[in-house]
């Protein structure tokens, strides 16, 4: 027998799936269907590979927004600039204020510092656009001529922009030596640097030397010199003596010299008294007579 189909249970199941597949896209996209409130956009001089629509912003490393529009800034506005536009939507639930607040404190935090860049996922291929306070490597802004639609936030180039540039310029540096006259320099200053060498080896063997004739003389004058001591002391001693005898044939000198200095005084003051001594006798003689 052939059993009748149940359209019944068949028209229920397939309403249950439709409203499990409606929750499931709710639930799925609930982020999407949270519009955002605001927005801003950035302007940048390099190649944005890997940003595209839906790549998240961060704010210091906590997503805060995803991209909304990345496009050449002449195709949203009158310029011939070949500038590349960034334009981001914020998500209202990490940013809880009025738009006048709003507004003052992202133009307080780009005098401050407040720059976007683009950071690469390692080696994937993809990038994010990030949100940092840069005060060291403050720079100008880029040049604009056209009024932003949105709130503007000035950009820095990324890391890998920067690497690239420096290694390009590296590279014509490079290109513009001569490196045939470097390389005749160096083998000219490794071939003086060996003769330096040589000649300090030199000096060291000759001081080794010297050091060698020093030590011999100290231990031979170390040797000699109880002798050479004992030949002082007995030095010493002769001068010591005739220090002493000088000093006895000295005093006796100088007492003779007295002596005679006080006859002299005394035959003076005789003179002074009795000028015609010399002539006659003295004059004690004369009264005895």
């Amino acid at each position: 027998m052939r059993t009748k189909p149940h359209y019944f249970a068949i028209g229920i199941f397939v309403i249950v799936a439709v409203l499990l597949g409606l929750a499931g896209l709710v639930l799925l996209s609930s982020d999407a269907l949270q519009a955002p409130d605001r927005f801003i956009e950035t302007y940048v001089d390099e190649s944005v590979q890997g940003i595209d629509v839906g790549t998240p912003f961060k704010l210091r490393g906590v997503k805060v927004g995803s991209v909304s529009r990345v496009s050449l800034v002449s195709s949203v506005y009158e310029t011939g600039k070949m500038y590349v536009l960034i334009r981001i939507a914020l998500d209202k639930r990490h940013m809880d204020l009025e738009d006048t607040e709003f507004e003052k404190e992202l133009e307080r935090q780009i005098r401050n510092g407040l720059r976007l860049h683009i950071v690469p996922q390692g080696i994937t291929g993809l990038s994010f656009v990030e949100a940092d306070l840069f005060p060291e490597r403050l720079r100008p802004p880029l040049e604009i001529d056209w009024e932003p639609e949105v709130l503007y936030v000035p950009s820095i180039p990324s890391t890998l922009s920067v690497l690239s540039r420096s290694l390009e310029r590296f590279a014509e540096q490079l290109n513009t030596l001569n490196l045939d006259v470097i390389g005749s320099d160096i083998e000219e200053i490794t071939g003086n640097l060996n003769e330096t060498i040589v000649h300090v080896q030199e000096l060291m063997a000759n001081a080794a030397e010297a050091s060698e004739d020093v030590a011999e003389n100290i231990r031979t004058a170390s040797h000699d010199l109880p002798e050479i001591t004992a030949n002082l002391k007995h030095t010493t001693d002769q001068l010591e003596m005739m220090v002493n005898s000088s000093d006895q044939d000295i005093d006796q000198v100088l007492q003779n010299l007295r002596y005679i200095t006080d006859d002299a005084r005394e035959l003076i003051r005789m003179l002074k008294r009795y000028p015609g001594m010399l002539l006659s006798e003295p004059p004690e003689q004369k009264m005895s007579r």
